[in-house]
């Protein structure tokens, strides 16, 4: 049975932040159809800033410290536990290149694009959170996740 204290609160309240920022980005996403060409143009681009100011190092982050952890509790080697987790992330990249490519042009296509890269990245978090997280829960305690982990960006 987990701790009602688990050793991965610290990263589940990264994610409760990154949510919350997510969900105002996703609002200002709505929001375009009600501005002008240009004001709908500078939203788009500010709006690709502003996701690839917060995906691309959380991303690098967790490829980087928190997919190796969860590896080596679980399973190491060539079908590492955390692939489907990596693969998502190529995903979230791609479709973040591709929201990028539509920024400027109609904002009602870089809405349906925007919608399905936060849907992606919702899901992702939430797969972490269920499966790759109580991995750690389980196995480390508080003072060796954070020295094998560290803490994730902000």
């Amino acid at each position: 049975m987990l701790s009602s204290h688990p050793v991965t609160a610290p990263l589940r309240a990264q994610r409760a932040h990154l949510r919350e920022v997510l969900a105002v980005l996703s609002e200002r996403v709505g929001a375009l159809p009600s501005l002008t060409e240009d004001a709908a143009r500078r939203e788009m681009l500010a709006l690709v800033s502003g996701l690839d100011g917060i995906l691309r190092p959380h991303l690098a982050w967790e490829e980087r410290t928190l997919h190796p952890v969860v590896d080596k509790y679980a399973c190491e080697g060539p079908a590492a536990f955390s692939a489907s987790m990596r693969y998502e992330h190529e995903i979230i990249h791609r479709w973040s290149a591709e929201l990028a490519r539509l920024a400027g042009d109609d904002p009602r296509a870089f809405a349906r694009q925007a919608d399905r890269l936060l849907g992606v990245v919702l899901a992702h978090f939430e797969l972490e959170e269920h499966v790759l997280f109580p991995i750690l829960d389980r196995t480390l305690g508080g003072d060796a996740c954070r020295a094998q982990v560290g803490d994730p960006p902000r």
